[in-house]
């Protein structure tokens, strides 16, 4: 009995340092991909980038399983998610010529900067009320993900031209990540039946062979969809709760005239 006790608390005692494991693993990612941006191929950089958010996410599955989640775990997540989804993209698209130190289009970067820093430390101090199925604003990782992956598929499929329209799309990144729109998170707690979980398990196969066959054709159009989605279903709540409420104020009317 006593070496189930002990067992427990050694679990107990170890939880904090298994998702810890991963946050240290996300931090090197973007110390390495910070390092790849000052070489002779910098769009290698966005690799480490892909890594260090697929860590994250571990690192936050692996917190709320073993809760090992902890007030320093929190922070030094936060500086590991500003290293690799906020420094290292921006230094990436100063490498790649999206920007130089000389023009104004370095605000460009500094907006991003900005914008990747307040969105961390607002979900710092707001994550309690961050909803069960979604976050607000976009996610750090998402729009690190959406400058890497976008910066090695324009290489991909055409001359790597980076002018007025890349950055307006870095602008938009950094907006989304301060505003209030909801993002959906990746495994959202939803209840499915069977058929309708049998049938998902197709495309879910076939976006993750490609995810692994065709990573550079997969990555970027994937997250442009979720950022599009996103800001579709937050339209659509918004134009709801506005027709509601004009409802709800016609019908007060009617009783009050009545």
């Amino acid at each position: 009995m006593r070496n189930d006790t002990n067992r427990k608390m050694g679990i107990k005692r170890f939880a904090p340092a298994i998702p810890g494991f991963f946050t240290f693993g996300n931090l090197v990612c973007g110390f390495f991909a910070l390092l790849h941006t000052m070489g002779p191929k910098p769009e290698n950089a966005a690799w480490f980038i892909f890594l260090g958010a697929f860590l994250d996410l571990l690192d936050g599955k692996l917190a709320r399983l073993t809760r090992g989640a902890t007030r320093i775990g929190i922070q030094l997540d936060s500086l590991a998610d500003f290293m690799t989804f906020g420094v290292a993209p921006v230094a990436l698209m100063h490498s790649v010529g999206l920007f130089t130190l000389r023009d104004w289009k370095l605000a460009v970067g500094i907006l991003y900067l900005f914008a990747s820093a307040f969105r961390l430390a607002r979900f710092n101090v707001s994550a309690k009320l961050e909803g069960a199925n979604h976050f607000y604003g976009l996610p750090t990782p998402c729009a690190a993900i959406a400058v890497a992956g976008g910066i090695l598929f324009i290489k991909k499929v055409w001359p790597p031209v980076y002018g007025t329209g890349a950055l307006g799309s870095v602008a938009v990144l950094a907006w989304l990540m301060v505003s209030n729109v909801r993002y959906p998170k990746w495994f959202p707690k939803t209840d499915l039946s069977k058929g309708v979980k049998s049938l998902l398990i197709i495309p879910l196969f076939i976006v993750i062979l490609a995810l692994i066959l065709f990573p550079v054709y997969t990555i970027y159009p994937l997250i442009v969809i979720y950022i599009i989605v996103g800001l579709i279903r937050e339209l659509i709540y918004t134009l709801s709760r506005r027709t509601a409420r004009t409802l709800e104020s016609e019908d007060n009317d009617e009783i009050l005239s009545g």
